[in-house]
Parts: structure tokens; sequence; C-alpha cells
């Protein structure tokens, strides 16, 4: 009997789930994105944002919660109510580093989300102020043997941050790590001279290059990009091993009902396939690159145990 009303009540709950699928969203959904407007989290969220809000016929609201490494935004999301209709965009930083860097990182990222889908795939530039003395990574790795050399990252423990580390590590150059609050601001930086070098996902960089005040020195992918055929990879310029790039990616509170996640996935994916979208991506260097909600957690799985190496060589913590 007692297995009978236990099965019973397993039902219940997944019709409700599948019930509740159907009909949403039903008010406004919100992404909170960790950074400051202009990053390529935001940059994706919005694109993505204006689609399914037509989709949907709901709003969708993109709030930018900046500071602390997107442990504000991430501690915000971690708390809300697992009913669909409070979302967190994130890359890697947010997703897997700051765990591993930060004491005061109060929220788990396997125990308090539920992977969603990934979203976008950007490349990741190392960069030179226009007027540095840097034109190529020859320079620069023959002036960071000899000077630190600083670089501006969105923020301490995002990819980027300890993509420069890793560059740091496999070619002995020295350069000390400065972060600001999203990619943008960071861009900035280095476009106005307050540091010499970043290390930029494509998207926040492209503006600044085209503008003639910052120069491309090296994509960190494995492999040359279509959007910057021209530019090589650290591994041919003399840093081996060093491959990255810069995802964005949804994540819901633990706990949001599985046909709910099901439902953003599938229909992230369907705006992701339409022309315009993959248009406006790719004016910024980003690609569609959807995943299953296990592709995700299997990505997350295998990034974790490869930074948690790099963590620990280049002995980032903060207290």
């Amino acid at each position: 009997m007692k297995r009978q009303i236990a099965a019973a009540l397993a039902a219940t709950v997944l019709f409700a789930g599948a019930a509740s699928a159907e009909d949403y969203p039903t008010r406004a959904v919100t992404i909170l994105v960790p950074f400051a407007p202009g990053g390529i989290v935001d940059i994706a969220a919005r694109v993505v944002g204006e689609r399914l809000q037509q989709k949907w016929g709901q709003p969708v609201v993109i709030e930018n919660r900046a500071g602390a490494s997107g442990m504000i935004a991430a501690q915000a999301a971690a708390k809300a109510k697992p009913d669909g209709y409070t979302l967190l965009g994130a890359e890697a930083g947010v997703s897997i580093i700051n765990e591993l860097i930060f004491k005061t990182a109060n929220y788990s990222m396997e125990k308090d989300f539920t992977p969603i889908l990934t979203i976008t795939d950007t490349p990741i530039v190392l960069v030179a102020n226009a007027n540095a003395g840097i034109g190529s990574m020859k320079e620069f790795l023959a002036k960071a043997k000899t000077t630190e050399l600083d670089y501006a990252s969105p923020a301490t423990g995002t990819l980027n941050h300890l993509t420069g580390e890793w560059i740091a590590i496999e070619s002995g150059a020295k350069i000390r790590h400065i972060g600001y609050k999203g990619g943008a601001p960071a861009a900035t930086a280095v476009a106005g001279g307050e540091v010499p070098l970043a290390v930029l996902a494509y998207s926040s960089a492209k503006p600044f290059v085209d503008s003639g005040r910052v120069k491309m020195l090296a994509v960190t992918d494995g492999k040359r990009v279509a959007v910057a055929p021209d530019l090589p990879t650290l591994q041919e310029s003399g840093v081996p091993n060093v491959s990255t790039t810069q995802w964005a990616g949804l994540f819901a509170p633990a706990g949001t009902p599985q046909p709910i996640i099901d439902k953003i996935q599938k229909d992230i994916v369907e705006v992701l396939a339409l022309p315009e979208v993959k248009e406006r991506l790719g004016a910024v260097g980003a690609a569609p690159q959807p995943s299953t909600s296990a592709e995700f957690a299997a990505r997350l799985k295998k990034e974790r145990e490869q930074f948690k190496k790099i963590v620990s060589e280049a002995k980032v913590g903060v207290n």
C-alpha cells in the first residue's frame, strides 16, 4: 500500500511539472548576468532573450548584477525560487573558477544549480594597447621575459584571468592580473592605456581593434578562427598547450522542474537556429553552440578538473 501511495505521489509531481511547463512562462522571466553590459554573456542573453520574448509572449528581463567576480549574481540566483522565472547567465569563471579560488564563494554550482545549455562559444584573444610597443606575440614574449606587464580581464576568477595565468605558466612571461567589472570595462582599460595588455572575448575586443586603439596578438583557441583567420594561435606563437574559448551558458536554480528545464532548452535551441540570431551573434564573433543539459554538465566537469590544475600551479587564491 505504501508503495502505491508513493508511486501515486510521484506521478502527481511529474504531472504537475509537465502541466506547469505547458503553460510556462505566464509572467516575466529574469536572466541575471554577473557582469556589466557589453560582455559576451550579456550579449548572448540579450540576443536570445529578445527572441524568447517574442516566442513566449512574456517579458524576458536581462538584469546586470556586476561585482565580486560574478558572485553577487550567482548567489542571488542560487537563492531564487526554483520555478524557472529566475535564471543565471554565466561563463566558466562564475560556474567553475570562483569556487576554486575564493573562500567567500558561498554557492555551489553542482549543488545549487541545474545546467540548462551552452548558448555560444566565442574566441578569446590576447590584445595589447596600440601604443604599448607590443605589436606581435614575439614582441610580447621578449618584453614580458624581463619586464612585468599588467593585463586586464573581466574580473578575478574569470576564464580570461585563468587563461592569462596559463599563458604565464607555459611561456615564462612576467604578467600581473588586474580584474575589472566585465569585458567592456576591461577592454576600455586596455584601449585607454590603463594597462598594456588584456585577455578578452573577441566580442569585447573587436570595437577597439576596429578603431585602431587595440592590437590583437593571438587567439587562445587551439586552432585559428573564422572571424580572424590571419590571427595566429598561441601554440603557433611559442606558447604550447593553452587552449580556451569563452562559452556563455544558462543555469536554473536546483529543484527547477525538469519539464521547465527541457522547455527552456528546446526553445533556445530553436532561437539559435534562426538566421537573424546567427548573424547578430556572428557580428561579435560568437557562434551558436547549443547543447543538451547533460552535455553541458559533462563539459563543466571536464573543465573543472582542468582549471583545478592551473589554479594549483599558478597558486591563484583569494581569501
